[in-house]
């Protein structure tokens, strides 16, 4: 099934995942547009020309507990295989029980 996505413009500094990179790329501009690809408790978002070159970031927040594990995963396990994998640029603590991580968006835009 084939669900359209929210998409968001405008003045978005606002939006948590905006301050979220913000605060862990200090350098980085404000996205041009938002899309939504995930929301709950393990919500997603792709901030459109914040990254390097003007490259979309998956902000990505988790529960804290599940943000753990993949970390470990991303910062233990795949940061040592030679394998081709989408850049994980790190993370940020949320201080509401939450994390955030970033990665670089994958070829097929998830």
């Amino acid at each position: 099934m084939n669900r359209a996505r929210t998409i968001l413009w405008g003045k978005l500094a606002w939006h948590p995942a905006v301050k979220a990179w913000l605060t862990f790329a200090r350098d980085a501009a404000e996205p041009e547009t938002i899309e939504v690809l995930r929301s709950g408790s393990t919500a997603a978002w792709r901030l459109v020309g914040v990254g390097p070159e003007g490259a979309a970031i998956i902000a990505r927040r988790l529960p804290a507990a599940r943000a753990a594990a993949a970390r470990a995963v991303y910062e233990r396990l795949l940061a040592r295989l030679p394998i081709q994998k989408r850049r994980y640029y790190g993370w940020g603590a949320d201080g509401a029980g939450f994390v955030w991580l970033f990665f670089a968006e994958a070829s097929d835009g998830v």
